[in-house]
């Protein structure tokens, strides 16, 4: 008897561990953004100063060893034009992957959001975004650069 219950506690700690290896990871961060200068590339556009949200979140599945990162980025920005004085807006979102067999992915992306004012022709803010996430739930992220562009 004592033996199958050896036996038992094995097979029960294989189960653990092989539905482990296929459990999913999952994680937020937001990166505030208060007073941040974004350079006009924009001949008619004007530099504005954001203020707000970049919401960065994960998922990650294992299948057969190869780790599949599923990553989304959203801001939630207003800014302040720094000749006119106009108020802007920017909310968009966008979604990236990360494809490896490592325990984490490194990746810098483009986040391209319509930086609105009212009915004027608006600009389109680029935000360069480093974020690092990893199989057991941890993720960091943050702007690397913000730049705005002509047109939507």
């Amino acid at each position: 008897m004592l033996r199958s219950s050896k036996y038992a506690l094995i097979a029960a700690s294989l189960l653990l561990l092989s539905a482990a290896s296929f459990a999913q990871a999952s994680n937020s961060y937001d990166v505030n953004l208060s007073g941040e200068s974004a350079v006009n590339q924009c001949s008619v556009g004007e530099p504005v100063v954001l203020s707000g949200n970049v919401h960065v979140s994960y998922a990650v599945t294992n299948d057969n060893g190869v780790n599949h990162y599923a990553i989304t980025a959203a801001d939630d920005l207003t800014a302040v034009g720094q000749k006119t004085g106009a108020a802007y807006v920017a909310g968009d979102s966008d979604d990236y992957s990360s494809n490896n067999d490592d325990p984490s992915a490194d990746v810098t992306v483009e986040l391209k959001s319509d930086l609105k004012a009212g009915a004027a022709a608006g600009m389109t803010l680029v935000q360069a975004l480093h974020i690092v996430v990893d199989t057991m739930g941890n993720i960091s992220a943050q702007v690397v650069t913000n730049t705005t562009t002509c047109g939507n």
